[in-house]
């Protein structure tokens, strides 16, 4: 099976134009390219945005990966 980003550019463009609205302190924590596309499949755009998703499913989102939850995991203390 090949890989729906790679095949198809403009999903690949929809993500790198929303990876520029993300948080900038999103950027700061060196978040892996799967971690950002699940806070854009989870509309979080800011720290505020992704206070208001349980930490529960931001633990099963598809892409959040344990050292991505850990960075993340700051923002729920």
């Amino acid at each position: 099976m090949d890989c729906e980003l790679k095949n198809n550019l403009g999903k690949r463009n929809a993500y790198q134009d929303a990876f520029a609205t993300l948080d900038p302190i999103f950027h700061s924590l060196g978040l892996a390219q799967p971690a950002l596309r699940a806070l854009v499949n989870l509309h979080v755009k800011q720290v505020s945005d992704l206070q208001k998703i349980d930490f529960v499913t931001l633990q099963k989102a598809h892409g959040i990966g344990p050292k991505a939850l850990k960075a993340l995991a700051q923002f729920y203390l």
